[in-house]
């Protein structure tokens, strides 16, 4: 399953990076250079191989558009069990991929897993919240 969904990781960052680059000709330079560079939004996801998650495997939370090095937390509340925090870096290509493992006493049902940003625990800025069902 990891093999899988690391094979899947790859080709959305590759698919990412393909799209930002098309529409400009191999020569064609920018009439004018911009004095800073517009950031775009981190773009976060959920990858899983199918519509919902067993108890006891694992999911992938996708990203891009992160600053390179930019700290990352993933919190979700399992029923039946404490929550759980994942912190991980942004890459050198501003891309995250870290795998949640699903406890094997979690409760079914439907959780939140809220994505933020920010240097430490105090000053995290929620940036989304994604739905996962784990049955």
């Amino acid at each position: 399953m990891r093999k899988g969904l690391w094979l899947v990781a790859c080709l959305l960052v590759i698919i990412t990076l393909l799209a930002g680059s098309c529409g400009r000709q191999p020569n064609e330079q920018p009439s004018e250079l911009p004095t800073e560079q517009p950031t775009e939004q981190p773009t976060v996801g959920i990858m899983v191989e199918s519509d919902t998650v067993e108890v006891g495997s694992s999911f992938m939370v996708l990203g891009s558009n992160f600053k390179p090095n930019q700290k990352v937390w993933i919190d979700i509340e399992f029923r039946g069990r404490y929550g759980l925090q994942v912190y991980c870096e942004a890459d050198e290509d501003g891309s995250i991929h870290p795998i949640i493992e699903v406890p094997l006493d979690t409760v079914p049902g439907d959780y939140e897993v809220k994505i933020s940003t920010g240097e430490y625990v105090h000053d995290r800025q929620l940036l989304t919240t994604l739905l996962i069902h784990i049955q």
